[in-house]
């Protein structure tokens, strides 16, 4: 098996999930097993690195002298909505673009997964049905992994110096928490984190959430006409006063959503979290807007009654950042067009590590993957694209 399969293979039979309800740091300790084996990996390729107290692994490898540090970044962690304990990857080659039996009663085919179609004689690594794959974004450690190994095997090839830098809990938003931006090193960055081989993406969401309690009253119902009022009630109420279209499964592209994370109710209380979400700034104000008129809405059907509305801001577009630093963008372009390939700029639905370490100086967009369906069990990696990425990749860092 190709080394660089290979490493993929191990990285992903690590369970490495984190978890949002811990407040240790990292938020899982098994996440460690794989940081350490990066370390390991690191180390047969004559690069030293540090595990720092927060699980950030940083390393570098020297470059031309003169030339930009680049850093290059993947997480450790894998998604919560699906288990990644005990993952058995299945190598599926030459890909004939029919039926994938995975496993568990479960099947995937280009019926379901348009994307399938495209890989017609790819070599596929997928799951097995009851658990995710872990590309996400275990390719991505694998394909900075790759990059460097090619610069130790090929000293004469003059690079620039290569900044490394493997977080976290980047699926629970909390990577670039503990990031150090001068033990980094670089001048900018890019996460290896996307999906299709030519999508890249410079610029995120702006991000908030917004805590609603609602307070109901609580009565006997048998004694309840004309008193009760269910806290379940209020809650159905708020969320119907929020526009529907602005629902995530209504919104694409540019478009701006509320979601509603979780609920939890009785009588007497309902407790509900939104994410809220726009690549516009001022858009996204709109929508904080829009959940302050809901509560009022709510408090007129039912003036006996109590909310607490609680929003908070989570993170800001990273474009602004990277829009200051034009040659990270420009070194992807020159990247793909040397390989013969048009790379299109789009913009991410949903988080990135990079956000976080844009806004601390170190700008930095996002790379693909060639990996597919994350955060569930139809997961999957194409390799043919895993290639070609890691040339991009080797082409960006190149003097």
């Amino acid at each position: 098996m190709d080394l660089d399969l290979q490493r993929f293979i191990d990285y992903v039979k690590i369970d490495t999930q984190s978890d949002d309800s811990s407040d240790s740091v990292p938020s899982t300790a098994k996440q460690l097993n794989l940081s350490r084996k990066l370390q390991e990996d690191l180390k047969t390729l004559g690069i030293d690195s540090e595990l720092d107290e927060f699980g950030v692994v940083y390393a570098k490898l020297p470059g031309k002298e003169g030339l930009d540090p680049i850093g290059l970044n993947a997480h450790v962690d894998t998604a919560l909505e699906c288990s990644d304990e005990n993952v058995k990857p299945k190598i599926i080659e030459n890909y004939d673009g029919g039926v994938i039996e995975l496993g568990h009663g479960y099947s995937m085919s280009p019926k379901d997964f348009a994307t399938l179609g495209e890989h017609i004689g790819d070599t596929l690594v997928t799951t097995s049905g009851d658990t995710l794959l872990g590309a996400d974004d275990k390719a991505g450690l694998a394909l900075i992994m790759a990059a460097l190994s090619y610069f130790v095997s090929h000293p004469e090839v003059e690079h620039h110096p290569i900044c490394v830098c493997f977080t976290p809990d980047e699926e629970i938003g909390r990577g670039p928490d503990h990031f150090n931006p001068k033990k980094f090193g670089a001048k900018y960055a890019y996460t290896v984190d996307g999906a299709k081989y030519d999508i890249i993406a410079c610029e995120t969401f702006n991000a908030a959430h917004a805590d609603v309690v609602l307070h109901g009253i609580s009565i006997h119902p048998g004694e309840a006409k004309g008193k009760m009022v269910n806290a379940s009630d209020l809650a159905f109420a708020f969320d119907h006063a929020l526009p529907a279209e602005k629902r995530p499964q209504f919104t694409s592209g540019y478009e701006g959503f509320n979601h509603l994370v979780s609920l939890v109710s009785g009588v007497d209380e309902a407790k509900m979290h939104y994410i809220i979400r726009n690549h516009d700034r001022a858009k996204l104000e709109e929508q904080k807007e829009e959940f302050r008129r809901a509560k009022e809405e709510v408090l007129r059907q039912y003036p006996n009654c109590s909310i607490e509305l609680t929003i908070g801001d989570d993170y800001r577009n990273m474009k602004e950042v990277i829009d200051t630093c034009p040659e990270c963008v420009e070194r992807v372009n020159m990247a793909y067009h040397k390989l013969g390939i048009e790379p299109k700029w789009e913009p991410i639905r949903g988080g990135t590590d990079g956000a976080g370490f844009s806004f601390q100086g170190v700008p930095t967009p996002n790379l693909p993957t060639g990996s597919y369906n994350h955060h569930g069990r139809f997961e999957y990696l194409s390799y043919k694209e895993f290639r070609i990425i890691r040339d991009v990749i080797i082409e960006i860092l190149k003097a």
